[in-house]
Parts: C-alpha cells; sequence; structure tokens
C-alpha cells in the first residue's frame, strides 16, 4: 500500500507543471549561474562560467526514492576538481520534515555512482576523495520553511554522541522570505521570476506594483521576456487560447497602462484560488499536529478549490484525533 502511494505521489510530483516550469528555467545554465551567485554566493561561485557546468542528464535511482522530475544535478568542474550541486525544488506549500533524509539518500546516490564509476586502482590510494555535493532547497510555499536543515536533527538522541553522529546542513532558499529589495536590484529572468512568484508580495501588489513589475519583465530581451511568459503561464495561471495569446501580444507590444490592466485582472483570479490555497494549507498544519500526513493526502487536500468543502474539511481537521480518524470523517478511504 506504501509503495503504490510513493509511486502514485511520484507520478503527481512529475506531472507538476510548477516543478517543470522552475526545472526548464534552471536548466539554462546562465539562469542557474546566476541564481547561485545572486541567492547563494559563495565567494568560489563567482568567478564561474557556463564553461564551468555541465548539467548532469541522468537519474540517481535508489531502491526507496526515485529522483523527482524537478532534480538538477549540475557536475561544476574547477581546478580543483569537481562539484555537484544537487538541486532540489521543493514546489508546494507545505513543508516536507524528511528533507534531510531525502537528500541523503540521494547524495549517497551520487557518490555510488561516483565511485562505481572511478578506476579500481585508483580509489584505493590514499589521495581519493569523493567529490563535494551542495545540497540545495528552493521553497517557494506562502509559510515559513520550518523542517529541519540539518541531518543531525533527524537522529534520535543525537546529542549523546557529540561529534560522532552522521551531518550535513542544505543551503535553502526560500522565494517568501527573499526581500524584494535584493530581488529588485538587478533585472535577470530569475530576478523576476522570483519576484512574481512571492505569494506574500501577490496578495499585496496594488497598480503601482503591477506597473513596477510589468516594466521590469518587458526591459528584458525577447528570449527572456518569451520564457518569463512560458514560466508564468504555466505556473501562475494556466492561460489558454484566447486569453494566453492576447496577454502574450500585449506584453510584447502593447501600451504599459493596457498591459497593466490585463495583467491585474489575471491576478485577480489568482489571488481568487489562493484563498482556497491557504484554507488546505491551514488543514495540513493542523493534522501535522496529530500525525504524519501522507503527501498524497496533502496533495488531495490542495487539489481541493471549492470553499465550502474546505470549511467542513478544516473543522473535520481540529476535532480529528488521528489521520485516520480525520480521513473517515471526510469519507476518504483511500487517497
Amino acid at each position: 500500500m506504501e509503495t503504490q502511494e510513493n509511486a502514485k505521489e511520484q507520478e503527481q510530483n512529475a506531472d507538476n507543471p510548477h516543478d517543470k516550469g522552475y526545472k526548464r528555467i534552471f536548466s539554462i545554465k546562465r539562469n542557474f549561474l546566476d541564481f547561485i551567485k545572486k541567492y547563494i554566493s559563495f565567494d568560489w561561485m563567482m568567478e564561474l562560467t557556463e564553461d564551468n557546468l555541465e548539467l548532469i542528464d541522468k537519474e540517481y535511482v535508489t531502491d526507496q526514492f526515485d529522483t523527482y522530475e524537478s532534480d538538477l544535478v549540475y557536475r561544476v568542474n574547477t581546478e580543483a576538481g569537481s562539484i555537484y550541486l544537487f538541486f532540489l525544488f521543493e514546489l508546494q506549500s507545505y513543508n516536507d520534515f524528511t528533507m534531510p533524509f531525502r537528500l541523503l539518500v540521494y547524495m549517497t546516490a551520487i557518490w555510488l555512482d561516483y565511485f562505481k564509476n572511478s578506476d579500481r586502482n585508483r580509489r584505493r590510494q590514499k589521495g581519493y576523495r569523493l567529490p563535494a555535493i551542495m545540497p540545495i532547497v528552493l521553497h517557494n510555499g506562502e509559510r515559513g520553511w520550518t523542517a529541519s536543515r540539518r541531518f543531525r536533527e533527524m537522529i534520535g538522541q543525537e546529542s549523546l554522541f557529540g561529534k560522532y553522529v552522521v551531518d550535513f546542513e542544505y543551503v535553502l532558499v526560500s522565494v517568501n522570505s527573499l526581500a524584494a529589495s535584493k530581488i529588485k536590484n538587478s533585472n535577470t529572468l530569475v530576478d523576476n521570476i522570483l519576484l512574481a512568484d512571492k505569494k506574500n508580495t501577490r496578495k499585496a501588489w496594488d497598480s503601482e506594483r503591477n506597473m513596477e513589475l510589468v516594466r521590469r519583465i518587458r526591459a528584458m530581451d525577447r528570449n527572456d521576456l518569451n520564457e518569463w511568459i512560458t514560466w508564468f503561464s504555466n505556473v501562475i495561471r494556466e492561460l489558454e487560447g484566447e486569453e494566453k495569446k492576447e496577454f502574450i501580444q500585449q506584453l510584447r507590444e502593447g501600451d504599459d497602462i493596457i498591459v497593466c490592466s490585463s495583467f491585474e485582472r489575471i491576478m485577480k483570479k489568482e489571488k481568487a484560488e489562493g484563498k482556497a490555497e491557504g484554507k488546505a494549507e491551514d488543514i495540513i498544519e493542523l493534522l501535522e499536529d496529530i500525525g504524519e500526513p501522507s503527501g498524497t493526502l496533502k496533495k488531495h487536500i490542495m487539489n481541493q478549490t471549492d470553499m465550502e468543502v474546505l470549511k467542513r474539511w478544516l473543522k473535520a481537521a481540529a476535532r480529528a484525533e488521528s489521520i485516520e480518524d480525520f480521513k473517515k470523517t471526510i469519507g476518504l478511504v483511500q487517497t
């Protein structure tokens, strides 16, 4: 049952347009470099060029975990050797409290692959080293990230063993926690995607802020503008048919005021959907107080848009004594 649930969750994750939208953007080396140099900014990153990066187009599959389609692995080739940057998109409104363990599994899979493909004689030598792996998590949920960032915090009684316990910390970039002023101090495609994806900003947008974003977007070169439109229409608002065609034409050729008006109309629809999303997040938060709702159950709740249904579920979550109790109350025998 658990295996079937995990498989279903992986399949849903692979079909998530939000995940695919970000993966498309960061599969372009220039965009990935813009991101790590500005939003992670380790000194050694500042000298990197696209020639230093190699996108690893393979899946590291383990017995328990399949690589999510949204994950990216870059090999960074430096004079000192190779460094792997494992980029995980956690593009959901709830926290994954297993994140340190998930990352450990993925990192170990990369090391196993590297070790297996190393020359046998070389790996027996004293100077043989495994490549460094930096795990990076990009989170875009409205609520803050509360999952542990250090692996040792997932180990029971870890304080008893001092330094003698496996440990690492991952880099977390939480979109909603980024200061708008930091994003706005440059005008790259990545900047404008992150600015548009800040949920707390979207709630507070007015005509002036909409106009500012529209002008920033239109100031980009045509290729970046096209990429932003593709990302926006797949992630923020699913635009179809004439609505999408009209919005694209206005962004490329229309007057700023007209474009801003269309943008506001689109964002009003997104805000309405955001109310349902917020209610769903409240339900998940209540459930996490009494147990560990599965990823499939969380997705089922997040996919519900009927506010009356969500209100009933919220009451059920507040009264439930267990996850199973909640599922029975709402008539959900199997998800």
